[in-house]
């Protein structure tokens, strides 16, 4: 199916790669530090939490990243040198948090001190990399080899982390300071190994063409350009209310089958894995589908199969029927998949040259603050439990709102044109470079 041996080929490897590693930095943080953190040495919870979410709190940087890269790009500069910076950083913060996390016992502000500090770097070097790789795959690839990409990078990126979260469980299987110190320094320098060979050759000795003048990639007009574009505007928000909407299930699941439907820890154990499997079919057969039929019609397809599992999850807790549930968090995966996949590729669209790499920060801000944002409903949910006494009633709210949400994305998504987009934002630049054409595709409508 993927020929790496072909100029494309080479690309979507070393794409896959520099996503890959910039995500494998995160797995020993998510995984195994923030237990240790909270039951191994008894820091507060919430401390922990915010620790691990700065790279959300964060992504507002992407936007001035984006800002920034782009005017130095139209000088002439390349986006590599920025991913492979953004990777460093992240594996240079992952690393010392070995060090930095077991010096807070010993010494609580110094140690809180340095642990802050190399979160910190952690969190601006995961946005810097993220940013810089989107934005030249969005200025490298065509229409079909945005789509391929997208499937392939996030395909590989789940199976790197079920691998990473494997070595990790049989590397701690007696559990010591020592044990824990090593693989938290070994896997960010693989991590970093993977971001640097990915970015190999990867964009020639400039990415000028997108526009010699300077002046039409200012900080300050690019931002301004930005506010000022409804369509812009818009799917910002169908971007969070998306995300907001499919990842508010990631901490309800287990829970909900647990406290419903009376499972047990085993099986609740396992939804990860069913809907897992569920999105990785669909992150890679959506592949053929986006191109055949587009990423609007894909969109819609997945948002009213998600739609469809929230109800039937809420209707599995009403008939008491695991099964069911088990069935609807696959079609749940299956409906994410999609989602993902055609939202991914329209985002890479939504683009214009010489303001890319600000586009993308924008839309993966929306991405970020849409995943932060999750626990707006959740304490909906859990306060309708408590004045309800009704646990099925609390989560059921939650999945029906969910289910809502999406369905009204799916309207919204009807408003928003690339052409209509690309047309606003280049009247708001001035000097516009030449026109370089959307690469022939399937029409998004």
């Amino acid at each position: 199916m993927f020929d790496f041996r072909s100029p494309a080929g080479r690309r979507l490897l070393q794409f896959t790669l520099i996503h890959v590693g910039t995500a494998l930095t995160v797995v020993p943080v998510t995984s195994v530090l923030n237990r240790v953190m909270i039951a191994e040495m008894g820091l507060s919870s919430t401390l922990v939490a915010l620790l691990v979410t700065l790279p959300y709190l964060l992504s507002p940087l992407q936007i001035w990243f984006g800002a920034v890269m782009d005017r130095q790009v139209a000088a002439g500069g390349r986006f590599v040198p920025w991913t492979r910076l953004g990777g460093l950083l992240a594996a240079v913060g992952a690393s010392l948090m070995a060090f930095t996390v077991f010096l807070i016992p010993e010494g609580p502000v110094l140690g809180l001190a340095g642990t802050v500090a190399v979160f910190l770097l952690w969190g601006v070097g995961i946005n810097l990399s993220s940013v810089a790789y989107l934005a030249l795959l969005s200025a490298q690839a065509d229409a079909q080899e945005r789509s391929r990409t997208v499937g392939v990078m996030f395909t590989a990126m789940i199976a790197a982390s079920i691998g990473t979260g494997l070595f990790l469980s049989s590397q701690l299987e007696t559990y010591s300071q020592a044990r824990l110190t090593v693989v938290l320094v070994a896997v960010p320098v693989i991590a970093l190994v993977l971001v640097l060979l990915g970015g190999l050759g990867l964009e020639g000795p400039s990415a000028s063409t997108e526009g010699k003048v300077q002046e039409r990639t200012s900080p300050g007009l690019l931002l301004r350009s930005l506010r000022n574009n409804p369509v812009a505007r818009r799917f910002f928000g169908y971007l969070m209310l998306v995300l907001i909407c499919i990842h508010t299930q990631d901490v309800l699941l287990e829970p909900f089958g647990a406290e419903v439907l009376g499972m047990p820890v085993a099986a609740t154990s396992r939804l990860v894995s069913i809907w897992g499997a569920g999105f990785l079919v669909t992150m890679l057969g959506g592949i053929p589908l986006v191109r055949r039929y587009g990423e609007r019609a894909v969109s819609r397809a997945g948002s009213c199969m998600a739609a469809a599992a929230f109800l039937l999850i809420s209707g599995s807790g009403l008939l008491g029927q695991p099964y069911l549930f088990m069935g609807s968090v696959f079609l749940l995966g299956l409906g994410g998949g999609l989602m993902t996949q055609s939202n991914l590729t329209f985002m890479l669209r939504m683009t214009v040259p010489g303001a890319r790499a600000l586009y993308i920060g924008t839309w993966s801000v929306a991405n970020f603050l849409g995943q932060a944002m999750i626990f707006v409903p959740v304490s909906l949910g859990e306060s309708l439990r408590i004045l309800s006494g009704s646990a099925w009633l609390g989560y059921a709210a939650v999945f029906v709102l969910e289910g809502a949400g999406i369905i009204g994305a799916i309207f919204l998504l009807r408003s928003i044109r690339v052409e209509a987009f690309q047309r606003k934002a280049n009247e708001q630049l001035p000097d516009p470079p030449a026109k370089q054409a959307e690469p022939v595709g399937v029409p998004l409508g």
